[in-house]
């Protein structure tokens, strides 16, 4: 894992976005609960991270189609505190960047000393994940269509292709929206 990343930031491609969630008091009495009432939120808002270029496979050069979402969590702080690591990789199940991201995610759980826990599973069914450079809400991801995503003026982060697209999808990314307190693009 280490061969990655560099030692030194300028080396390095990533988008760093600090998150702070509002959930209810009555849900934060155990760790468990603190878990339960985070994971919707974390899942719902994996559909916000949009692009205007087309990524490719962190581990080879097809291009990505699947986000999967690494989390290290303190939860039983009284702060509680999460960090999600986001792989965009072209297959997270079968083949080598398969076998690769498993080994990742095995190596962050044994170093935060947490058991063994699998990555969860796409239900596939003959799906065709959208690219990172689509529509957040019609996953238009023509090559003439990438250039023309529009980024959301108080997220920096999620794009659609038209005032339309973006107005549709408005009710669903608003939660994740008022979110967002910081948003740090890094590029190699």
């Amino acid at each position: 894992m280490e061969e990655r990343f560099s030692k030194d930031e300028q080396e390095q491609r990533r988008l760093e976005v600090y998150l702070r969630p509002v959930i209810p008091a009555s849900q934060m009495y155990t760790v468990s609960d603190r878990r339960n009432a985070i994971r919707p939120y974390v899942l719902s808002i994996q559909i916000d991270l949009k692009h205007n270029r087309p990524w490719r496979c962190e581990f080879c050069t097809k291009f990505a189609r699947e986000s999967v979402w690494m989390t290290s969590e303190w939860l039983q702080l009284k702060t509680p505190s999460m960090v999600s690591y986001v792989h965009l990789v072209c297959n997270s199940e079968i083949g080598e960047c398969a076998q690769t991201l498993s080994a990742i995610n095995s190596e962050m759980q044994s170093l935060a000393g947490a058991p063994p826990r699998p990555l969860p599973k796409l239900s596939r069914n003959g799906t065709k994940y959208p690219m990172a450079a689509s529509c957040v809400n019609c996953n238009n991801e023509a090559k003439e269509s990438r250039k023309h995503l529009k980024q959301c003026n108080r997220c920096k982060i999620t794009r659609s292709c038209s005032t339309d697209c973006q107005k549709a999808d408005w009710a669903r990314h608003k939660v994740f929206c008022k979110t967002v307190k910081e948003v740090k693009w890094v590029w190699a």
